[in-house]
Order: structure tokens, then C-alpha cells, then sequence
């Protein structure tokens, strides 16, 4: 006979507490343990070392999935990560064309792709749900190169412009390759005379970026101007400032310097944005004969597969003139195998 007493059954008490502004009880699932989800997004970031706008492009991809579903990381399945590849690709009911672009998706998915190759490194999850999941195929970019006599024509319009002298000076920057925020960011210390040093640049693609004898005059012109307002020049100062009245003396912004493009391009009828101004200088300068790896230095690419786009023009061009001389060749071989048999004797 068994005299042990019986253990009772074990009473839970679920922990509550109390939401100060309604004063009714919360659970501490809700209340106390932090948004998992979120988090490892603020990991990942921290292990990365991005730029601030890099870092900011990563989260807001990753936000998107977020959006899309309110499953934890752990739980993502590679059928779910299909079906947001499908969402992203989505078309529009109204107007019957795709929501985003083909790019736009293979960067989602691929910032998602990335994330959770992490995610399996740090033992966060045990098993990748993305790999499965193929990105979008693009196809080879093309280089938007200004003609030469669209280049005449933009630096004829701006000299006739309000402000001839900054407007040039401008143009004659963008023309060596730099990107717009890189020339908004420009003080007059990055100017040494012959060269102009990029400080802060998209992916840290810092450098020098030498000036043709137009460029240099152009940029003293306008600085030689600046002094005749009564402006006093010290190196900490931009090298390109705003004439607005909102912003007088003030640098003039990437928006500013989006405004004078858009301004001239309304008035010369050509449609042309800033950044046409870099494809144009990198092509040229390929397409003139330079060593694409010296390009690359000026234009301070990082890649080789986007800077190709650049060097399929010279490509393209050094066939044709391959062609030409094979044809060439061929036509001389045939003419004088002709010559030699008319010249043969008949036996």
C-alpha cells in the first residue's frame, strides 16, 4: 500500500502587466519581448560595413519583406520566398505594366539573399530559404552617351543662361565623370589647380580626376567671377553655390544642379539628365583609344561588369573596322587570282 501523499497538479499563473494608459492587463509576449524580426535586421546591419545610404538601401529592402509577410525569420519557407518573388513582379491592374522593374526586384532579393547568408552564419536559422530562388535575369546596360553636337548644343544654351559662368563651369565638371552628388560636395580646397578630388563618393570611390585645359578654364572663370561679386574664396567654401533666393550662397545641391539640367534640357529639346554627362566622358575616352583599366581608375568604378557598357561602343567600333579590313583583304586576294587568269597563257 502506497502511503505517499499526491503531488497536486502545478498551477499556472500566467506574469501579466499593466498598461498604464488603459490600465487593462497586457501579456508579456506582447509587452516585454522585443520585435525579433527588426532586430535581426539591426544585427545584420552593425555586422556590415556599409554607408549611411547603402545601410538605408538595405533596410528598406528588407522592410519590404517585412511588409509582405508577419511570419519570423525562422519560419520562411523557399515557397514563400518564390511567392514574394512574385509579388515583387507583379503587374499593374490599371495600367498593365509591372509594378517594378527587373532591377529593383533582383536588388530586393538580393539584399534578402544576403541577409539570410547571414542569418544561416550566425546559426540564427539552419537552413537558407532563398538559395532555391533565382534573380532576375537583366540584360547588358547600355551607356547613355551624349552625340557630340548634343554636347554643343547644351554648352551653347547654358552660355546663354542667367548665370553663363557657373553653368559652364558645371557642365565642364560633369564632363570629366563625376557623379552629381560627387560635384555638389566639392569645396574650393578640392580644386588644386589641374585636379579635382572626390572626398565622398557612392561606394567609397574616392580619388582624383584630372582636368582638360577647357575644364580648368571654365572652373577659374566661374571662380574669377565669384571674386568680382565680392565673394570671399576660402577653401572651406563650395566650389559650386546656389543663386536662388532661397538658397543664396548656400552649396548648390544635387536638386539644384538637377534644376539647371532640367532647365537647359526644356530650353535645347534635348531629354538629358547629369549622370549622361559620365557615360559620355567614359565612353569617349575609351572609344579615343585609352587603356579601359585607366578609365576605370578616373571614373573610379569598382566593378568591370558595370563598367562593360563603356567599352562595348569601342568593341562594336574596332569590329567593323576589323570587318572592313577582312573584306578589304579578301576583295585584293580575288582581284588578283582574277589578274592571274586572264594573264595565263592558252594551252
Amino acid at each position: 500500500m502506497n502511503h505517499r501523499k499526491r503531488v497536486p497538479d502545478p498551477i499556472v499563473i500566467p506574469l501579466q502587466s499593466i498598461d498604464r494608459k488603459t490600465g487593462s492587463t497586457v501579456s508579456p509576449t506582447h509587452a516585454c519581448l522585443p520585435n525579433l524580426r527588426e532586430e535581426r535586421v539591426k544585427e545584420f546591419l552593425q555586422a556590415r560595413s556599409l554607408a549611411p545610404k547603402s545601410q538605408k538601401a538595405y533596410r528598406q529592402d528588407l522592410q519590404c519583406f517585412l511588409n509582405w509577410t508577419d511570419k519570423g525569420w525562422a519560419e520562411v519557407t523557399p515557397r514563400q520566398v518564390a511567392q514574394f518573388k512574385a509579388y515583387l513582379m507583379r503587374q499593374d491592374l490599371a495600367t498593365g505594366r509591372r509594378s517594378l522593374s527587373d532591377a529593383t526586384v533582383r536588388r530586393i532579393l538580393g539584399t534578402l539573399k544576403n541577409f539570410y547568408g547571414w542569418m544561416v552564419r550566425s546559426r540564427y536559422v539552419s537552413i537558407n530559404p532563398t538559395t532555391e530562388v533565382d534573380l532576375p535575369k537583366l540584360t547588358e546596360p547600355e551607356a547613355q552617351n551624349l552625340k557630340d553636337r548634343e554636347v554643343e548644343k547644351i554648352v551653347q544654351t547654358a552660355l546663354a543662361s542667367s548665370l553663363p559662368e557657373r553653368n559652364i563651369a558645371l557642365i565642364a565638371v560633369l564632363l570629366h565623370g563625376l557623379r552629381a552628388e560627387e560635384v555638389s560636395a566639392l569645396n574650393l580646397e578640392d580644386y588644386d589647380g589641374r585636379r579635382l578630388r572626390i572626398r565622398e563618393a557612392k561606394a567609397d570611390s574616392k580619388g582624383w580626376v584630372p582636368l582638360t585645359s577647357q575644364g580648368k578654364e571654365a572652373v577659374e572663370r566661374y571662380l574669377q567671377w565669384r571674386e568680382l561679386t565680392g565673394e570671399t574664396l576660402s577653401p572651406e567654401r563650395p566650389l559650386f553655390i546656389s543663386h536662388s533666393r532661397r538658397n543664396l550662397w548656400q552649396r548648390l545641391g544635387y536638386d539644384g544642379i538637377r534644376k539647371v539640367m532640367n532647365a537647359i534640357s526644356k530650353q535645347t529639346g534635348i531629354d538629358f539628365h547629369a549622370h549622361q554627362f559620365r557615360h559620355t566622358f567614359a565612353t569617349n575616352l575609351v572609344l579615343k583609344g585609352m587603356n579601359p583599366y585607366h578609365v576605370m581608375t578616373l571614373t573610379r568604378h569598382k566593378s568591370v561588369q558595370n563598367f562593360r557598357r563603356y567599352t562595348k561602343a569601342a568593341d562594336q567600333q574596332a569590329a567593323e573596322k576589323a570587318f572592313d579590313e577582312v573584306m578589304r583583304m579578301s576583295r585584293e586576294i580575288a582581284s588578283e587570282k582574277d589578274e592571274s587568269v586572264a594573264s595565263a597563257p592558252n594551252l
